[in-house]
């Protein structure tokens, strides 16, 4: 298991589900906690890296002149939610938000990913919710999993 690997091919179901998120498109991934985050927005081509242990996801986007670096401790996330609620600011009154979040240690929220564009004008957006409920499915079909190396499992009794 301490093998070390640095390739874009996800090694456990949950890097499968962060490959899968990250390729799809039109997502708003925001890394963070409380007071300072960083957005991630569009398709990126996941690369993980390091021993089953200590796996990271690497994110680069620009070029030599400019670029942005994010890396996730993938290991250290501890649960995974898919949450459908209210819109949290209150300028936008009866829409909902469809996310999926990763859990980490004392079970803060350290990444949600949001689905992008979801309403057309008011009303949500049909195919939007359907992927989202389908990728739910694909992931245990539960609002929220823990991780144990890798694998989303039912919550502990």
């Amino acid at each position: 298991m301490n093998k070390t690997t640095d390739t874009g091919e996800p090694a456990s179901e949950l890097e499968r589900l962060i490959a899968e998120l990250s390729e799809s498109g039109l997502l708003v991934f925001v890394f963070g906690v409380g007071w300072w985050t960083a957005h991630l927005t569009g398709a990126t081509r996941p690369l993980f890296r390091g021993p089953a242990d200590r796996r990271w996801w690497h994110v680069q986007l620009g070029d030599a002149a400019a670029n942005w670096t994010m890396d996730v401790r993938v290991d250290e996330i501890t649960g995974v939610r898919f949450a459908r609620g209210p819109y949290p600011l209150p300028s936008f009154p009866g829409r909902e938000v469809l996310t999926v979040q990763f859990l980490g240690p004392g079970t803060d929220t350290v990444l949600s990913c949001y689905v992008h564009d979801l309403y057309d004008g008011q009303r949500m957006r049909p195919e939007k919710l359907a992927a989202w409920q389908a990728l739910r499915e694909r992931y245990g079909n539960r609002e929220e999993s823990r991780v144990d190396r890798g694998a989303l499992l039912a919550p502990a009794a």
